[in-house]
């Protein structure tokens, strides 16, 4: 049946075939006549036939026994989001991909996972994408057809999606009965799932790896060097719902899980594909669920598919733009650093621009409506001036609001507000974050440390020298004569939101947010008070906040927020004397 299709020559040297389109969407040279047969469902005889032939090694080529060992397998290496962001993978670029484009094991797991998604769309899924490697040894989903913005890309019925509504009742009592959080008892279910043949969800936990790279695989040294570091709550939260699993799983007769002993390696399985493949949809990780096909969609800070509807039959992502067939398409897990990525979700980001942690400074109510502050590696000016500006014009609203138009010397005295409590958070940041050993010291082997160890270590020492930089640049701020220029453009949103009643003080961050941590006065510092009053404190606790959709694991609590007060707002006081000496009304 391929045979009739238009040929192409190979692109790999010494090639010994002709490819040909495949009928499911573009695939890599190698392996496009076996997907093409595969993308029509047939899997026997002339298939079989197609993945030896192109498996077949040339002169330049890999082989198996170049690829899987050690450990590395095609569920770890050649699913999303790919090896090269994978430390438990490969180091050699030349392999990415071919180990899971030449390499029988690679062609199998590739058939698999063709053929698991045709599975879906009989069970009533829409899918508008092919599953493919694309550049730099990455796996992902891309365009099958041209998409407009705002047209379904993938469409999976509830039947086939996995949630706390799915858990059965036994195993959601035990997990209550124990304070098991929701994640906790959703991965309890997952573990019960992976124990049933006949589960909906069989098909795709073949399609999973074995063993990741997040915090609960970590090694001993690898767990230290993260509890020296501002994720070290994550630590603690993520293998305290582990105890929680177990005390949980305890209580469960043995026929529940099929006869099979349920152990402490299952539970850590299936809570990591709990913590890095879920989606979260309302901001609680009582909405977190499990989706089939969903977990195909990698990471890219400028998305091209986001959820549109939760509906009771269906959940649907949607493009944003306009997509060409075979362009990759990605969702927006969140604005983090490579070492917040590491640590939750096993990989990390290529030219990730994004460093530190993601902190709010409150104070004046309008300030909740300015973007989270983040450091960035690819700007001179460390945080977006943008998201600084934000919060300046905020604040000269609110203060407008009671006193009146600002003169220059408050605007400046406002923005050494907003300075010097960046300074102090980048500060605070810092001092959590302990400079790790010489990465020699963690050697083990003649090779060097392990992946993990060895992209902890770089990147703990480049946050530091970020953070570093970033009080630098305030305390520079803090000395400048005059107020910086600000886009008029920022006014307008702000005094819209002011105009409607936005500035009431924001919500609480939802139970699965990251709470800023704690964030004391430090001596001698200036005190911070707010627009309104010496009554009203001035917020610059630091902690992180997930955005975009997000993947399940949107954060985790971290410690409460401090202030930064005094009893006496000195600050304002003096800002209401300069007013009175002018003759101006403070009423």
């Amino acid at each position: 049946a391929s045979s009739s299709l238009p040929g192409r020559p190979c692109a790999r040297r010494g090639c010994p075939r002709r490819c040909v389109a495949s009928s499911h969407g573009t695939m890599s040279t190698e392996v496009c006549a076996a997907a093409g047969s595969a993308g029509s469902g047939r899997t026997r005889g002339g298939v079989m036939k197609l993945i030896l032939a192109a498996s077949a090694t040339g002169a330049g080529a890999v082989t198996s026994a170049d690829c899987w060992v050690g450990g590395w397998t095609p569920e770890i290496c050649c699913s999303a989001p790919g090896a090269k962001g994978n430390p438990l993978c490969w180091d050699h670029v030349y392999t990415y991909d071919k180990c899971c484009t030449e390499t029988e094991e690679g062609i199998q797991f590739n058939l698999r996972r063709r053929n698991f998604v045709n599975d879906m769309v009989r069970r009533g899924a829409t899918v508008h994408f092919d599953i493919r490697h694309v550049s730099g040894g990455r796996t992902g989903a891309v365009a099958a057809k041209t998409l407009s913005t705002r047209s379904t890309v993938l469409r999976v019925p509830a039947t086939q999606v996995y949630s706390l509504k799915s858990v059965p009742t036994a195993l959601a009592s035990a997990a209550r009965r124990h304070s098991c959080d929701a994640h906790a008892t959703l991965a309890l279910g997952l573990a019960l799932e992976r124990v049933n043949p006949n589960s909906v969800l069989t098909d795709w936990i073949r399609l999973l790896p074995m063993s990741f790279a997040n915090v609960l695989w970590f090694s001993p040294r690898q767990l230290q060097l993260v509890n020296a570091t501002f994720f070290a709550y994550v630590v603690q939260n993520w293998f305290g719902d582990l105890e929680c699993m177990q005390r949980a799983a305890n209580e469960i007769p043995p026929s529940a899980w099929r006869g099979r002993r349920i152990d402490y390696q299952d539970l850590r399985w299936a809570l990591s594909v709990v913590k890095t493949r879920g989606f979260a949809f309302e901001g609680t990780r009582e909405s977190t669920m499990l989706i089939p096909l969903a977990d195909f969609l990698n990471h890219n800070m400028v998305a091209s598919v986001r959820t549109a509807t939760l509906a009771e039959d269906a959940l649907r992502f949607v493009a944003t733009r306009n997509i060409m067939p075979g362009e990759e398409l990605c969702i927006d897990y969140a604005q983090a650093s490579n070492l917040e990525f590491l640590v939750r979700y096993g990989f990390r980001v290529e030219d990730n621009p994004y460093g530190g942690r993601q902190f709010d400074l409150g104070g004046e109510p309008l300030q909740a409506h300015c973007p989270s502050y983040i450091l960035r590696y690819d700007t001179p000016d460390i945080i977006e001036n943008a998201t600084v500006d934000c919060h300046r014009q905020a604040r000269y609203l609110s203060f407008e609001q009671q006193f009146g138009t600002l003169q220059m010397h408050e605007q400046l005295r406002e923005d050494r507000y907003i300075y010097h409590a960046i300074e102090e958070a980048c500060l605070q940041l810092l001092s959590m974050l302990e400079p790790p050993e010489p990465l020699s010291n963690y050697e083990t082997a003649a090779s060097g440390p392990d992946g993990i160890t060895s992209v902890l270590v770089r990147e703990i020492l480049a946050e530091r020298v970020l953070l570093q930089s970033c009080v630098q640049e305030f305390q520079q701020r803090q000395q400048e004569p005059e107020p910086r220029p600000l886009p008029a453009m920022l006014a307008e949103p702000l005094i819209r939101g002011r105009a409607v009643g936005m500035e009431t003080a924001p919500e609480a961050p939802a139970e699965d947010q990251p709470m800023p941590s704690s964030q004391g006065s430090p001596a001698g510092a200036e005190s911070f008070g707010g627009a309104g009053g010496p009554s009203r404190a001035y917020d610059a606790g630091a902690g992180m906040t997930q955005t975009g959709i997000g993947m399940a694991e949107a954060g985790d609590s971290a410690p409460r927020p401090g202030t930064f007060s005094s009893q006496v707002d000195l600050s304002r006081v003096e800002q209401l004397l300069q007013r009175l000496q002018q003759g101006l009304s403070v009423s």
